[in-house]
């Protein structure tokens, strides 16, 4: 089931919060667009929310506290 696109596409939904935002609002829709399989869209779409959130935040918090 992991691809590149796949890959790519979670990266992102970590990393980009208006991205984020409109995957949330419309999971399979914005994963079909981004080529995603059926299954692919599918595991997006019973993505664990809060977690997602939750772990977005962390990264958000570590990327601020790094040293550039």
């Amino acid at each position: 089931m992991t691809t590149p696109p796949f890959e790519a596409f979670l990266a992102r939904l970590y990393t980009d919060a208006a991205f984020r935002e409109r995957v949330m609002a419309d999971p399979r829709g914005e994963a079909q667009r981004a080529g995603l399989s059926a299954e692919q869209s599918e595991a997006i779409a019973r993505l664990d929310r809060p977690g997602l959130g939750f772990t977005a935040r962390s990264l958000e918090k570590k990327k601020r506290l790094r040293p550039s």
